[in-house]
């Protein structure tokens, strides 16, 4: 009995996984609006608890007189697999920051800027009252990685800036140059980023700075377009261009 009821329930928690995901995946609801994020992520939680449990009632129960239908073992893979596919493009770390912030960047002194202001920007402007206690104040914070600096100049920075962007599948919406004599080679582009799997975007802004042939300083920035909390989403995609950026240059300089 009692495994009969796991197996309902993972494969509950299964459809309301698939649900959300389509939901988001076509666009008939937005992600920053409807919290379909924090919905997915807890039937994936509940449903890798679930099929634990009905994994270990199998074992316990192996050699008895119901032996375990096909059926229940493909719902308690699939959900175990959930929990590793989340692992795969986000990283259960991420998915757990409960940090009260959507607006991260790799240099807090000297902030890389849009063009259009947070207003400008936002999809959802108004607080949803469905789940206004993940609303928060607009804050900009400091990202857990750093500067990073390319030991190349700033056209050759440019370049590899372009192919991670490309490589990423990214948009690049917009950019500004803001090279002159004096300072050198300035340049801040603007790109609408996700990950792969889930159709959930977000801003950024990535700004290459140098005033030699040998070195140059690149930022990035990753903004919301909603007042949220992002669940550590804009730290993961600071992370994914830094990463990208990292195997362009080595592979450059082999």
């Amino acid at each position: 009995m009692a495994r009969k009821i796991i197996e309902v329930f993972c494969t509950l928690m299964l459809l309301l996984q698939a649900l959300c995901y389509l939901l988001v995946q076509y666009g008939i609801i937005n992600s920053w609006f409807f919290p379909a994020t924090v919905i997915f992520i807890l039937t994936i939680i509940l449903g890798g608890i679930g099929a634990l449990s009905g994994v270990g009632l199998l074992i316990k129960q192996r050699g008895g007189d119901k032996p375990a239908r096909p059926e229940a073992i493909m719902v308690f893979l699939m959900c175990m697999f959930s929990v590793v596919w989340v692992q795969v493009f986000y990283g259960w770390q991420f998915v757990f920051d409960l940090t009260a912030g959507n607006d991260y960047t790799t240099d807090i002194a000297d902030v890389p800027q849009f063009q259009q202001s947070k207003h400008e920007r936002l999809i959802v402007k108004e607080v949803s009252p469905i789940w206004g206690f993940m609303d928060i104040p607009h804050v900009i914070l400091k990202a857990d990685i750093d500067t990073i600096f390319l030991p190349l100049s700033g056209l050759e920075s440019k370049v590899i800036v372009k192919r991670a962007i490309n490589k990423l599948g990214w948009r690049l919406v917009r950019y500004s140059d803001n090279t002159s004599a004096v300072d050198g080679f300035n340049q801040t582009y603007e790109i609408v980023g996700g990950n792969g799997g889930v159709n959930q975007l977000t801003d950024l802004v990535v700004r290459i700075v140098s005033d030699n042939a040998e070195s140059s300083v690149v930022d990035i920035r990753s903004s919301s377009p909603g007042r949220r909390r992002d669940l550590g989403f804009n730290q993961h995609m600071i992370q994914k261009f830094a990463e990208e950026l990292a195997v362009l240059l080595q592979n450059s300089s082999m």
